[in-house]
Protein backbone atom coordinates (compact mmCIF):
# COMPACT_ATOMS: atom_id res chain seq x y z
CA UNK A 1 0.00 0.00 0.00
CA UNK A 2 1.28 3.41 -1.00
CA UNK A 3 0.18 6.69 -1.63
CA UNK A 4 -0.12 7.89 -4.90
CA UNK A 5 0.18 11.06 -7.05
CA UNK A 6 -0.91 10.64 -10.38
CA UNK A 7 -2.04 7.92 -12.53
CA UNK A 8 -5.27 7.59 -10.59
CA UNK A 9 -8.02 7.47 -13.15
CA UNK A 10 -6.62 4.58 -14.87
CA UNK A 11 -7.05 3.20 -11.45
CA UNK A 12 -10.73 3.80 -11.06
CA UNK A 13 -13.73 1.38 -11.97
CA UNK A 14 -16.63 3.13 -13.86
CA UNK A 15 -18.70 3.08 -10.74
CA UNK A 16 -20.02 5.64 -8.14
CA UNK A 17 -16.71 5.10 -5.89
CA UNK A 18 -14.46 5.34 -8.76
CA UNK A 19 -16.47 8.56 -9.95
CA UNK A 20 -16.91 9.93 -6.35
CA UNK A 21 -12.77 9.48 -5.90
CA UNK A 22 -12.20 10.89 -9.32
CA UNK A 23 -14.32 14.12 -8.38
CA UNK A 24 -11.77 14.64 -5.62
CA UNK A 25 -8.97 14.38 -7.98
CA UNK A 26 -10.90 16.83 -10.42
CA UNK A 27 -11.58 19.55 -7.56
CA UNK A 28 -8.28 18.89 -5.07
CA UNK A 29 -5.33 16.82 -6.99
CA UNK A 30 -3.49 15.17 -4.91
CA UNK A 31 -1.03 17.57 -2.99
CA UNK A 32 -3.52 18.62 -0.64
CA UNK A 33 -2.86 17.02 3.18
CA UNK A 34 -6.43 16.27 3.60
CA UNK A 35 -7.38 14.81 0.26
CA UNK A 36 -4.50 11.78 -0.22
CA UNK A 37 -5.02 8.49 -2.42
CA UNK A 38 -3.55 5.23 -1.94
CA UNK A 39 -2.97 2.00 -4.31
CA UNK A 40 -4.42 -0.88 -2.11
CA UNK A 41 -3.83 -4.03 -3.70
CA UNK A 42 -6.15 -3.98 -6.92
CA UNK A 43 -8.21 -1.18 -5.57
CA UNK A 44 -7.89 2.49 -4.37
CA UNK A 45 -8.69 4.12 -1.44
CA UNK A 46 -9.55 8.12 -0.68
CA UNK A 47 -8.90 10.08 2.01
CA UNK A 48 -10.90 13.60 2.30
CA UNK A 49 -10.57 14.76 5.75
CA UNK A 50 -12.25 11.85 8.07
CA UNK A 51 -14.17 10.12 5.36
CA UNK A 52 -12.89 7.12 3.45
CA UNK A 53 -14.35 5.75 -0.09
CA UNK A 54 -12.65 2.65 -1.48
CA UNK A 55 -13.13 1.57 -5.14
CA UNK A 56 -12.20 -1.84 -7.13
CA UNK A 57 -10.44 -4.98 -5.62
CA UNK A 58 -8.98 -3.83 -2.64
CA UNK A 59 -6.55 -5.83 -0.29
CA UNK A 60 -8.54 -6.57 3.10
CA UNK A 61 -5.57 -7.19 5.16
CA UNK A 62 -3.76 -3.99 4.07
CA UNK A 63 -7.34 -1.99 4.22
CA UNK A 64 -7.68 -3.16 7.73
CA UNK A 65 -4.56 -1.70 8.67
CA UNK A 66 -5.36 1.68 7.09
CA UNK A 67 -8.66 2.07 8.68
CA UNK A 68 -6.90 1.49 12.30
CA UNK A 69 -4.79 4.12 11.80
CA UNK A 70 -6.19 6.58 10.59
CA UNK A 71 -10.23 5.64 11.82
CA UNK A 72 -12.19 7.52 9.24
CA UNK A 73 -15.47 8.43 10.49
CA UNK A 74 -17.20 6.89 7.24
CA UNK A 75 -16.53 4.83 4.49
CA UNK A 76 -17.89 4.12 1.58
CA UNK A 77 -17.33 0.54 -0.51
CA UNK A 78 -18.77 -1.04 -2.82
CA UNK A 79 -21.42 -3.68 -2.45
CA UNK A 80 -19.24 -6.47 -3.06
CA UNK A 81 -16.73 -5.83 -0.58
CA UNK A 82 -18.01 -6.32 3.21
CA UNK A 83 -15.66 -4.88 6.01
CA UNK A 84 -15.70 -6.63 9.16
CA UNK A 85 -15.39 -3.34 12.07
CA UNK A 86 -18.78 -3.60 13.30
CA UNK A 87 -16.78 -3.44 17.18
CA UNK A 88 -16.29 0.54 16.07
CA UNK A 89 -18.65 1.35 13.40
CA UNK A 90 -22.09 0.77 12.45
CA UNK A 91 -23.15 -0.64 9.27
CA UNK A 92 -26.56 1.05 7.32
CA UNK A 93 -27.81 0.30 4.51
CA UNK A 94 -28.30 2.60 2.04
CA UNK A 95 -29.86 2.37 -1.81
CA UNK A 96 -28.64 3.93 -4.60
CA UNK A 97 -31.80 5.17 -7.09
CA UNK A 98 -31.91 5.80 -11.09
CA UNK A 99 -33.66 9.25 -10.39
CA UNK A 100 -36.54 9.80 -13.08
CA UNK A 101 -38.41 13.16 -14.47
CA UNK A 102 -41.93 13.37 -13.68
CA UNK A 103 -44.17 17.04 -13.66
CA UNK A 104 -42.19 19.27 -11.50
CA UNK A 105 -44.14 22.41 -13.21
CA UNK A 106 -40.66 24.38 -12.10
CA UNK A 107 -39.71 27.41 -13.91
CA UNK A 108 -36.07 27.92 -14.90
CA UNK A 109 -35.64 31.06 -13.31
CA UNK A 110 -36.84 30.40 -10.28
CA UNK A 111 -33.87 27.70 -9.48
CA UNK A 112 -30.70 29.32 -8.33
CA UNK A 113 -27.81 27.70 -9.55
CA UNK A 114 -24.41 28.27 -7.22
CA UNK A 115 -25.89 31.53 -5.58
CA UNK A 116 -27.83 31.85 -2.11
CA UNK A 117 -25.25 29.97 -0.54
CA UNK A 118 -26.23 31.28 3.24
CA UNK A 119 -29.64 30.06 2.93
CA UNK A 120 -28.97 26.83 1.56
CA UNK A 121 -26.31 26.18 4.13
CA UNK A 122 -28.79 26.90 7.00
CA UNK A 123 -31.25 24.43 4.88
CA UNK A 124 -28.31 21.63 5.40
CA UNK A 125 -27.78 22.42 8.79
CA UNK A 126 -31.16 21.93 10.32
CA UNK A 127 -31.18 18.59 8.20
CA UNK A 128 -28.27 17.23 8.80
CA UNK A 129 -26.03 16.05 11.89
CA UNK A 130 -22.56 16.21 10.14
CA UNK A 131 -22.57 18.80 7.34
CA UNK A 132 -20.17 20.95 9.56
CA UNK A 133 -19.69 24.83 10.00
CA UNK A 134 -20.54 26.92 7.35
CA UNK A 135 -17.01 28.32 6.48
CA UNK A 136 -15.24 24.60 6.36
CA UNK A 137 -18.60 23.67 3.99
CA UNK A 138 -18.31 26.86 2.16
CA UNK A 139 -14.40 26.50 1.37
CA UNK A 140 -15.03 23.07 0.15
CA UNK A 141 -18.39 23.89 -2.01
CA UNK A 142 -16.89 26.94 -3.39
CA UNK A 143 -14.33 25.16 -4.32
CA UNK A 144 -15.59 22.22 -5.82
CA UNK A 145 -17.62 24.74 -8.53
CA UNK A 146 -14.61 27.14 -9.39
CA UNK A 147 -13.10 23.72 -10.75
CA UNK A 148 -16.79 22.99 -12.25
CA UNK A 149 -16.99 19.98 -10.56
CA UNK A 150 -20.19 20.15 -8.74
CA UNK A 151 -23.39 22.39 -8.56
CA UNK A 152 -25.64 23.80 -5.99
CA UNK A 153 -29.48 24.50 -6.53
CA UNK A 154 -31.65 26.23 -4.36
CA UNK A 155 -35.55 26.13 -5.36
CA UNK A 156 -38.03 27.84 -3.23
CA UNK A 157 -36.92 25.96 0.06
CA UNK A 158 -35.24 23.08 -1.03
CA UNK A 159 -31.56 22.84 -1.54
CA UNK A 160 -29.85 19.94 -3.72
CA UNK A 161 -25.95 19.65 -4.77
CA UNK A 162 -24.86 18.24 -7.98
CA UNK A 163 -22.03 16.41 -6.14
CA UNK A 164 -20.01 15.33 -9.92
CA UNK A 165 -21.25 14.56 -13.38
CA UNK A 166 -18.93 11.76 -14.50
CA UNK A 167 -18.85 9.88 -17.49
CA UNK A 168 -22.81 10.48 -18.45
CA UNK A 169 -23.39 9.40 -14.38
CA UNK A 170 -24.88 12.67 -12.45
CA UNK A 171 -24.93 12.58 -8.45
CA UNK A 172 -27.29 14.58 -6.32
CA UNK A 173 -26.27 14.78 -2.60
CA UNK A 174 -27.74 16.73 0.32
CA UNK A 175 -31.11 16.91 -0.65
CA UNK A 176 -32.98 18.58 2.02
CA UNK A 177 -36.17 21.14 2.66
CA UNK A 178 -36.63 23.98 4.99
CA UNK A 179 -38.88 22.06 8.00
CA UNK A 180 -41.96 24.54 8.18
CA UNK A 181 -41.88 24.18 4.28
CA UNK A 182 -41.85 20.29 4.25
CA UNK A 183 -44.47 17.95 2.60
CA UNK A 184 -45.30 21.18 -0.11
CA UNK A 185 -43.41 18.70 -3.22
CA UNK A 186 -40.60 21.31 -3.83
CA UNK A 187 -37.96 18.72 -3.15
CA UNK A 188 -40.03 16.40 -5.44
CA UNK A 189 -40.53 19.24 -8.13
CA UNK A 190 -36.61 20.13 -8.38
CA UNK A 191 -35.39 16.65 -8.36
CA UNK A 192 -37.31 15.91 -11.47
CA UNK A 193 -36.50 19.20 -13.16
CA UNK A 194 -32.94 18.12 -12.34
CA UNK A 195 -33.01 14.66 -13.63
CA UNK A 196 -35.18 15.80 -17.08
CA UNK A 197 -32.46 18.62 -17.61
CA UNK A 198 -29.21 16.30 -16.74
CA UNK A 199 -30.92 13.39 -19.24
CA UNK A 200 -31.84 16.31 -22.08
CA UNK A 201 -27.82 16.94 -21.52
CA UNK A 202 -27.27 12.72 -21.93
CA UNK A 203 -26.67 11.79 -18.81
CA UNK A 204 -28.25 10.06 -16.05
CA UNK A 205 -29.45 10.83 -12.52
CA UNK A 206 -28.58 9.23 -9.42
CA UNK A 207 -28.73 9.31 -5.70
CA UNK A 208 -28.28 7.27 -2.65
CA UNK A 209 -30.98 6.99 0.20
CA UNK A 210 -30.58 5.29 3.70
CA UNK A 211 -33.49 3.33 4.85
CA UNK A 212 -35.94 6.55 6.57
CA UNK A 213 -36.22 7.87 2.88
CA UNK A 214 -36.11 5.34 0.55
CA UNK A 215 -40.22 5.08 0.48
CA UNK A 216 -40.29 8.74 -0.27
CA UNK A 217 -37.78 8.03 -3.68
CA UNK A 218 -39.67 4.81 -4.74
CA UNK A 219 -43.07 7.05 -3.97
CA UNK A 220 -42.01 9.52 -6.73
CA UNK A 221 -41.26 6.72 -9.05
CA UNK A 222 -37.08 6.40 -8.92
CA UNK A 223 -35.77 3.22 -9.67
CA UNK A 224 -33.57 0.84 -7.28
CA UNK A 225 -30.26 0.14 -8.80
CA UNK A 226 -28.42 -1.59 -6.05
CA UNK A 227 -28.15 -1.71 -1.92
CA UNK A 228 -24.65 -1.38 -0.34
CA UNK A 229 -23.68 -0.65 3.22
CA UNK A 230 -22.22 2.47 4.64
CA UNK A 231 -20.01 2.28 7.70
CA UNK A 232 -20.63 5.39 10.27
CA UNK A 233 -18.16 5.29 13.08
CA UNK A 234 -19.71 4.96 16.70
CA UNK A 235 -20.25 7.90 18.67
Amino acid sequence: MKQIFDGISERLTNSYYGYKIMAAYLAYGSEYDFCKFYSCGDGTVHIYNSSMVIDGNADMSELKILIEMLKPVSIEVSREMTLRIYDEYIAKQRTLFHAKSGIYDVDLDDVKVNSFTDECYNILNESFDNIGDFDLWYVDISHRIRHKVSDLYLFDSTTITKQFNINGFCFLSHIATARPERGKGTARKLLWYLAEKFKSEGSETYLFAFENRKTFYESIGFELVYEDIYYEMKG
